[in-house]
């Protein structure tokens, strides 16, 4: 279950990116979502790690944003996939049934079907227009 303050990283550009997490976690998130992009796999693993710990230090929990391989290596708590990745069935297999899977969705049917094939959770956006995220889909404050 995910309760409390969710935080979504951005991709390490400043290079303070565990610095900035810890100080959440010190303010009161509970959950940590590692979404890295753009990182190589080699960056993206060894920051995994350094949040996991984190995490862990404090009660959080961990999800990876996008790639559920690298989930089950670091042992997180769950995954968080988009409508491209790879099947909730897929991602539930490989990290077994107590590890939470999230889903990025767009419209109530999105949402329903996620919750209909084992999403633990599911996230609905962009509500509002942000500059963080090119590609993103606003949805408005009525579907939400």
């Amino acid at each position: 279950m995910l309760t409390g303050l969710y935080l979504i990283t951005d991709d390490n550009s400043d290079g303070n990116l565990l610095k900035r997490v810890k100080e959440a976690l010190l303010g009161g998130a509970r959950t940590v979502q590692y979404r890295a992009k753009y990182q190589s796999p080699t960056d993206r693993i060894i920051m995994a790690e350094l949040l996991h710990a984190a995490c862990r230090d404090t009660g959080a929990k961990l999800i990876i944003n996008d790639f559920p391989e690298l989930a089950k290596e670091i042992d997180a708590d769950g995954v968080h996939l988009g409508q491209d990745d790879m099947s909730i069935s897929e991602a539930r297999q490989l990290l077994g049934r107590d590890k939470l899977i999230g889903v990025s969705t767009h419209s109530v049917d999105e949402a329903l079907k996620a919750e209909s094939h084992g999403a633990d959770y599911v996230a609905l956006g962009s509500v509002f227009a942000t500059d963080t995220k090119d590609d993103a889909k606003v949805v408005g404050i009525d579907t939400l």
